[in-house]
């Protein structure tokens, strides 16, 4: 809900990729809140260290995610429309720190909820988002020949 409404401008999208995104997105909240709703152990505390670990993990993620787009966002000036290399931030050691912020939310969510459900959904978004990031850095490498060779794909320092 936070990237849409964060962008400029609009950007036809297939009523069908529409479709299967809040298809899968009702699926997976009703299969997470159900989880946390009524499946959950009854013990399962806000005070229980993996839930407290997951919810660091949760947070930064959301701040790598956010600072990341912001830097996306702050890249093309309004009436341009030429593409640039991000700089700054986590953007000096990976082409997309925004999937990698949001990898480590949900696997900060899946930690601290200790769900299959959370973890099924946390492995999704490492599948979805790991090859679009290695997909992103070889287009930038193609595109800019002075691209940063340091630069990872999705893992700082690793891939």
């Amino acid at each position: 809900l936070v990237y849409p409404f964060r962008i400029r401008g609009r950007k036809r999208m297939p009523v069908l990729v529409a479709a299967m995104a809040i298809a899968f997105n009702v699926l997976n909240g009703t299969i997470n809140g159900s989880w946390l709703g009524s499946l959950a152990p009854r013990d399962f505390s806000a005070a229980d260290p993996w839930f407290a670990a997951g919810a660091v993990l949760f947070v930064a993620g959301m701040a790598i995610n956010l600072d990341s787009d912001r830097r996306l966002f702050a890249l093309r000036k309004p009436g341009r429309s030429e593409y640039v290399v991000p700089r700054g931030g986590l953007f000096e050691l990976v082409a997309s720190p925004n999937y990698f912020g949001e990898i480590i939310e949900w696997c900060g969510f899946a930690l601290a909820s200790r769900s299959l459900a959370a973890l099924a959904f946390a492995l999704y978004t490492i599948a979805n988002l790991a090859p679009r990031a290695r997909s992103h850095l070889a287009w930038y490498r193609a595109t800019f020949p002075d691209f940063p060779r340091k630069r990872r794909a999705l893992v700082p320092w690793i891939w």
